[in-house]
């Protein structure tokens, strides 16, 4: 045990040591805080949307038939990635849709311009690794 983490023993803080450099532990704070934060926002943007519409009932049934989280179905990376095409022409039609609710759509729109770079993999079988490093732009500005 390290010094700094036992200054937790006997608390509620649970501490997690990383092997590695400085910087590890920030970045698997901003990680998962990037996943739970904007997860939540979107959720509440949605249930506005579903509200102005008379259908929040309706997607708190779909949603709570859901067990687990997005974050550990990595499996799922490459699907999503595959289905991108035509997920993201959706994302543009919810961002108009909340455009029109007086709702935030920034959520939407970034949704939509992160499957545009997943464009190049329409329909097709890719791995996680495969998925992700499309996600970097290219020394030239452009998508991997």
């Amino acid at each position: 045990m390290t010094p700094v983490a036992a200054l937790f023993t006997g608390s509620a803080v649970q501490a997690h040591l990383l092997p590695g450099g400085i910087g590890r532990a920030s970045a698997l704070k901003l990680s998962y805080s990037s996943y739970q934060k904007a997860s939540r926002l979107l959720a509440a943007v949605s249930y506005a949307l579903a509200r102005d519409y008379g259908v929040e009932d309706e997607l708190l049934d779909v949603a709570q038939g859901r067990t687990t989280s997005y974050l550990s179905e990595t499996a799922y990376i490459p699907k999503v990635a595959a289905r991108s095409w035509r997920w993201g022409p959706e994302m543009r039609e919810v961002a108009h849709a909340l455009r029109e609710a007086g709702l935030p759509a920034d959520l939407a729109d970034a949704s939509a311009a992160v499957m545009s770079r997943w464009d190049c993999l329409k329909d097709s079988p890719s791995d996680i690794a495969q998925a992700l490093d499309h996600l970097h732009d290219a020394p030239d500005g452009e998508h991997i």
